[in-house]
């Protein structure tokens, strides 16, 4: 499992879309943001840098990053509950990140 299945997985019901909608977030950005989050952490890039990185490659605003990170945490902690074994790993390490 990579980063895309996870980010398929995640945004697959819907509550992707939802979280970003709380989050003041346009819901088809939802799926990006998320992307754009993971791959920096997964790379080895700082949660502080992230809000910026990410919002500066999807083009919003960093404030809106920052108030997305606590819906898409639940979002994955979720998601890792029923994911096969090889995930939860990596999903773990994500969130240890985030």
């Amino acid at each position: 499992m990579n980063l895309m299945d996870i980010v398929n997985g995640v945004s697959s019901s819907g509550a992707l879309q939802d979280a970003a909608s709380q989050a003041g977030v346009d819901p088809s950005q939802a799926q990006t943001l998320l992307q754009g989050v993971l791959e920096h952490v997964n790379n080895g890039g700082s949660l502080d840098e992230a809000a910026d990185a990410v919002a500066a490659k999807v083009g919003v605003d960093p404030a809106l990053v920052q108030q997305f990170l606590p819906q898409v945490a639940g979002l994955l902690q979720g998601h890792a509950a029923n994911a096969p074994d090889e995930a939860q790993g990596l999903i773990g390490g994500l969130l240890g990140a985030l």
